[in-house]
């Protein structure tokens, strides 16, 4: 496999509306049974970044993007050129600016994360932590050869990284790993193995969110054998929950789950999989808030409104009798509704992009736009809190000052350089 392979989004919530942050890099055929370990915390060499040094004026609250602004070919793959930049959200000023990846450092737009007042990267070969105006601090881990990260995801307070990795070798799933990490310094605080994981998981571990404590998180069977969606809670103190086959989508919040428990209805072309039922469950106490169900429809994706109180889900029409072989679902004839668990209201929802619209503003300082002739599809997604793709390249602007013209992009988030 050469190039990139992202989850742009789709038809099923079970893995690219779990949390946006699928990471895939080149197979390779390499072998090794060595584990990922810390490096060391010493500051090295700072990464030369385009232009002159930039200083982050103190007592200013930033609007962070990574957008991708370009490639490196080696002839065999792309590398894409991630832009991190901080803008004053009421100007839209670029304050600091600077780029990663190259031919040697494969990263992408969802693998940059803001935690206090820096910034820390995953690649293919390590996680980086940097400040806004590209100083590279520390290396904080480092992966072998014969290693690559799955997924990583950030907890809410901004201070552990929960990390994964399977072997670069995609026929052994026997070697892979979950490491949380303090973002400031590196320290490992856990890991799990194989060894542990894989009667839960089946292969290897792609964590998706944070529990709402931050005390732990949902991982993916990033490779699962067992059926769609193969998940596990994993906490701190180390208990390892195995949830099965059941898991259609998680709230980014970590304070709701959607499951399938009756069993996944397909699509009736391509791939796609729903649920007649969904089962509503918060991850840590295991309450049910409530149960969605439209007759005549399956339940095809989830998008949980921020604090956990609504959840749009779209519907696709059901073929065949109930309990029949043949009974699937139809792309033709979608629609959208708002879900309150709580209550078990159905509100037909005309225009989902304005609802997300309405959350991103409670969200965010200020709410990037994009440019992009000539693409039928809409360049901005209904992911939150904000992600963009445009595959000619379009303008991204904030507050109607041009920020870079992107390929692709997400808010990282907002860095309050005044606290």
């Amino acid at each position: 496999m050469t190039g990139k392979a992202q989850l742009r989004g789709g038809t099923l919530a079970l893995a690219a509306a779990l949390a946006g942050l699928a990471l895939a890099g080149a197979c390779s055929d390499a072998d090794g049974d060595r584990s990922a370990t810390p490096a060391p915390t010493a500051t090295p060499a700072a990464t030369e970044s385009p232009g002159p040094p930039q200083v982050v004026p103190p007592g200013t609250d930033l609007l962070v993007l990574a957008l991708e602004v370009g490639s490196a070919e080696t002839g065999t793959r792309s590398y894409p050129v991630v832009e991190i930049a901080s803008i004053d959200p009421a100007s839209g000023r670029v304050v600091a600016s600077f780029r990663v990846g190259s031919a040697d450092e494969f990263i992408l737009p969802e693998w940059v994360f803001a935690t206090g007042r820096e910034v820390v990267t995953v690649s293919e070969r390590r996680v980086v932590r940097w400040s806004l105006d590209g100083q590279e601090l520390a290396t904080l881990l480092r992966f072998e050869p014969t290693q690559r990260p799955t997924t990583a995801v950030l907890s809410h307070d901004g201070r552990l990284l929960a990390v994964g990795w399977e072997s670069a070798d995609l026929r052994d799933r026997d070697r892979g790993e979950l490491i949380v990490l303090e973002a400031a310094t590196g320290r490992v605080l856990r890991r799990w193995g194989m060894d542990i994981l894989g009667g839960a998981l089946g292969a290897w571990p792609a964590p998706i969110a944070w529990h709402a404590d931050d005390g732990g998180l949902e991982v993916m069977g990033y490779a699962h054998r067992d059926g769609p969606g193969v998940f596990a809670a994993v906490r701190l103190d180390g208990e390892v929950t195995k949830r099965g086959a059941t898991v259609a989508a998680v709230d980014p919040g970590g304070q709701m789950l959607a499951t399938v428990p009756g069993g996944w209805s397909l699509a009736c072309e391509g791939l796609g999989l729903g649920g007649e039922e969904v089962v509503f469950v918060e991850p840590v106490s295991g309450r049910e808030p409530g149960r969605a169900r439209l007759d005549g429809y399956a339940l095809v994706s989830f998008i949980f409104e921020p604090g956990g109180a609504g959840v749009l889900l779209r519907g696709a029409p059901l073929q065949g009798a109930p309990g029949s072989r043949d009974r699937c679902w139809t792309r033709e004839g979608n629609a959208t509704w708002l879900f309150y668990p709580a209550t078990g209201k159905f509100e037909q929802v005309a225009d989902p992009a304005a609802v997300v619209a309405g959350w991103r503003e409670r969200l965010l300082p200020a709410v990037p736009a994009v440019s992009c002739p000539g693409q039928a599809e809409p360049a901005v997604g209904l992911n939150l809190p904000w992600g963009m793709w445009c595959y000619g390249g379009g303008e991204v602007s904030v507050a109607g000052r041009p920020v870079a013209r992107a390929t692709s992009g997400v808010v990282v988030g907002v860095v309050k350089t005044s606290e």
